[in-house]
């Protein structure tokens, strides 16, 4: 075996061990001399002094995962070790020799015990303790075990960050062992979950804006991993992850936090030196193009640069289509979505991650009817479905989209919409088929505390928000009905989640239609002024392959015509006048 001192370029602070870092050392060494154990996000618990390797304080997986890491004990030996406090060490000596002892493959204490991520993530904890230990036969012993369970084919999927995390304990275990042909494992399957992870354009395939900047952190430090035990990295590969941090940028509202999309927590974007995402700092590092198309299922398409801090009026869309969730394990079924930001505020929103643990709560969150979508309740949906992008035009001033939707059992969707850069708005056009007699809603979900007021006669919905912002529904060519639910329970509607396992009331109205064959034709304006000079439209014509309308506006007016395969939209002399 090596010594400790070979292994020093595996020896880093991961954005694993940070993220566990949410009080300070000395906090954590206080609250573990008391029994207690904070492990973000959940509050602190207690589970001392004995410390059961049972214990499941919150009923919650994420919790017990994080317990099993060892993660929060390797923090305390850090910052044991940093102030030399002898009742640090001793308790983290004793609490990593009691996991070990009743913690064995056969008879563990716990589900999370041997769970596969754990497993990988706390062999990296163990070689950490080499360095206060020393190559004892108790811990060289249980690396030994660690790296057999993790190099064992029947305890790896093949797919995910928990198997890259599998993959990064074997890589540092069989580098100490001197175990090359652990070491040439690990490295094939790297390379070969890489490519089934990220795509050539340098997005991960997990269908979450969260799980982006996650892959990309963790491949990073496999990556680093890899070379630190004298593995070369293919070229094409540093190429790639070169690239995962555009589609981060791109991924950031002028709020400056990521749009949230997938199992997306509400945060600031994290910045990566060096890379396009420090635009948020200074507009000269962002990419070129406002509008940013991503085979792996993303529209991103925003007005300028700015964030709100420089101009609050900048617009920021996002449209989702492509694979199905069966294939992204932490996306939602939100083919079809769209999110818009503007004036300082999230106006059509999406739902957030609330928790990963199966119940009504993660079905509603993950689900369609927690997403601006086309929906038809009762209908099963199925994840492995693609919902492809038929048609798309990018221009200076426009972005026009196509979406095919069959996730819904019989039910095909085509969402066409055409969005303008320059004005603002926002044109809906969906076409539904196969809903034989049951409701077809279009749902739009709103900011917190936002007031609606439906006018039938007129097919328009308005809604203020707290923040003084106004959205106008416009319906076109026909007058669904309107319905409003607010935090409502059966069936869950009108909810959101900004942090884990913490959700509120917001509003969601949805327009409804009957019929075998139903089309909603929606113009969504938004406006930060109180004087609410909406746009007017007239002549509005919908045929079976087209939208047609005029549009006026202060100073500007034109004609649009709008179909699944494309627009135009031409000035005319019809302009309005204060």
């Amino acid at each position: 075996m090596k010594d400790i001192s070979d292994l020093s370029g595996q020896l880093f602070e991961t954005y694993a061990t940070a993220a566990s870092k949410k009080v300070s050392g000395s906090i954590h060494l206080e609250q573990l001399l008391d029994g207690m154990l904070t492990l973000p996000p959940h509050a602190a618990q207690r589970v001392g002094p004995d410390f059961s390797w049972s214990a499941d304080p919150l009923d919650d997986a994420n919790w017990r995962f994080q317990y099993h890491t060892l993660l929060w004990l390797d923090n305390l030996r850090e910052y044991s070790s940093e102030i030399d406090s002898e009742l640090g060490i001793a308790l983290y000596e004793r609490v990593l020799k009691d996991w070990i002892e009743k913690n064995s493959v056969d008879t563990p204490e716990s589900d999370y015990a041997w769970f596969d991520m754990a497993v990988g993530v706390r062999a990296i904890v163990l070689i950490q303790a080499l360095t206060v230990f020393g190559p004892a036969d108790w811990l060289v012993n249980s690396l030994v075990v660690h790296g057999e369970h993790l190099a064992d084919a029947a305890n790896y999927e093949g797919k995910g960050n928990h198997s890259l995390h599998q993959d990064m304990g074997l890589i540092v275990v069989a580098q100490f062992l001197e175990r090359n042909d652990w070491l040439e494992l690990a490295t094939q399957r790297i390379l070969s979950m890489f490519k089934q992870a990220i795509d050539d354009q340098g997005v991960s395939r997990e269908g979450s804006i969260d799980y982006q900047y996650r892959n990309y952190r963790w491949y990073e430090e496999a990556a680093r991993r890899l070379k630190a035990a004298g593995v070369a990295l293919p070229v094409a590969i540093e190429s790639v992850l070169d690239r995962m941090p555009t589609f981060m940028a791109h991924a950031t509202s002028p709020s400056t936090h990521y749009a949230l999309i997938g199992d997306t927590l509400l945060h600031r974007a994290p910045i990566v030196s060096g890379t396009p995402t420090e635009w948020v700092k200074n507009k000269s590092n962002a990419p070129e193009e406002r509008v940013a198309l991503y085979e792996a299922g993303y529209l991103f398409a925003r007005s300028s640069w700015d964030t709100w801090h420089e101009t609050p009026a900048t617009s920021y869309l996002t449209l989702r289509f492509g694979p199905g969730r069966s294939t992204a394990v932490h996306g939602h079924e939100d083919a079809g979505s769209i999110t818009f930001d503007a004036h300082g505020e999230r106006l059509l929103c999406d739902s957030g991650l609330y928790a990963y643990e199966a119940g009504a709560e993660r079905l509603f969150f993950r689900g369609r009817s927690s997403h601006n979508v086309v929906d038809v309740p009762g209908r099963a949906y199925y994840p492995s479905a693609e919902s492809p992008m038929i048609a798309h035009r990018i221009s200076e001033d426009h972005v026009m989209a196509t979406v095919q939707v069959r996730g819904l059992k019989g039910i095909v969707w085509h969402r066409t919409l055409l969005h303008s850069l320059k004005r603002g708005y926002i044109l809906v056009d969906d076409r539904i088929s196969g809903a034989e007699d049951s409701p077809t809603l279009q749902r739009w979900q709103l900011p917190p505390g936002a007031v609606t007021e439906a006018n039938p006669a007129a097919g328009t919905c308005s809604v203020r928000t707290d923040r003084g912002n106004t959205m106008l529904f416009t319906a076109l060519g026909n007058n669904p009905r309107v319905n409003l639910a607010y935090g409502q329970t059966e069936p869950m509607s009108g909810w959101r989640s900004d942090d884990y396992r913490n959700m509120y009331e917001t509003p969601e109205i949805t327009f409804e239609l009957r019929g075998p064959s139903v089309r909603f034709s929606t113009l969504i304006q938004t406006t930060s002024s109180t004087d609410l000079n909406w746009i007017v439209c007239s002549a509005v014509e919908r045929t079976s392959k087209l939208l047609r309308l005029s549009m006026a506006g202060h100073g500007w007016a034109e004609d649009v015509s709008l179909s699944s395969e494309g627009y135009t939209v031409t000035p005319t002399s019809s302009i309005q006048t204060a």
